[in-house]
């Protein structure tokens, strides 16, 4: 079975960094003749992300059956430069999702299942999978540990703990339960909020992010002929956009999961 150029995020718990991890994903994907289709299907969060790059659009679930037989059609034309992202809504947005997908043969795909340390968010992970594997035996599951206070694997097992284990305070591991594929982590930031606050994807401030930096001088002798304020809220930005290029170098293993 050919992968598909689809990459899907379903989680059946909401607010674990579904959209967080699309537009983190968009960025890795990015490259000039790509064309990157990002689709949030949510009936209870409603994104507004601006982009002079992505094609963003959100939906209600009511509108997502047309919608997936569009990304099913891209599939099809064997186009790598068209690239679909699916951030699904949690619960039963995410249900929906899968279901839909099921009912076309929809088979083959990337699937991207984020969570925190939570213990809630480890056994919706643990269902989210077994609804994917059910239908879909071809799929590339990947689980991303979010917010991540460390990439160190000793500090991942003590923050996770609900997901290793722990000898110390009685508690069973439960990694045999997720049945995943690749394993990856997210850094814990607040870039996103950030962003967020502003209406920018990341990455246009990335693309942004690497023109500064790569012409920092040019940039600051423009910047300082307009003033110490304005020289000030410019630099602000510029130190922003080396922690976004930073966030992007420490998510790069996700790449492997990227090529299916």
């Amino acid at each position: 079975m050919k992968k598909t150029n689809t990459h899907i995020i379903p989680q059946t718990k909401g607010g674990v960094g579904k959209t967080v991890l699309s537009m983190i994903l968009a960025t890795l994907l990015y490259e000039k003749d790509k064309t990157i289709n990002v689709y949030e299907i949510d009936d209870n969060n409603n994104s507004n992300i601006k982009s002079n790059i992505l094609n963003f659009k959100s939906i209600e679930i009511k509108e997502s059956e047309e919608l997936l037989d569009e990304v099913y059609f891209d599939s099809f034309s064997e186009d790598e430069n068209i690239i679909n992202l699916v951030d699904c809504g949690g619960g039963n947005d995410t249900k929906s999702i899968l279901n839909k997908l099921s009912q076309n043969d929809m088979v083959g795909n990337n699937y991207y299942v984020p969570i925190f340390d939570d213990i809630d968010h480890i056994n919706n992970a643990i269902d989210t999978i077994k609804l994917i594997r059910g239908f879909d035996k071809d799929a590339n599951v990947n689980l991303i540990f979010n917010r991540c206070f460390s990439t160190e694997q000793k500090d991942i097992e003590a923050q996770f703990i609900g997901v290793f284990g722990s000898e110390e305070y009685e508690i069973e591991s439960r990694v045999k339960e997720l049945d995943y594929d690749n394993i990856f982590f997210i850094p814990n930031t607040n870039i996103f909020s950030i962003l967020k606050a502003k209406n920018i994807s990341l990455l246009d401030t990335y693309l942004h992010a690497i023109d500064l930096v790569a012409n920092k001088h040019e940039y600051q002798k423009k910047w300082q002929q307009e003033g110490k304020e304005s020289f000030s809220k410019k630099m602000k930005m510029f130190r922003l956009g080396k922690r976004v290029i930073e966030l992007i170098e420490d998510v790069a293993p996700l790449k492997k999961a990227l090529k299916g």
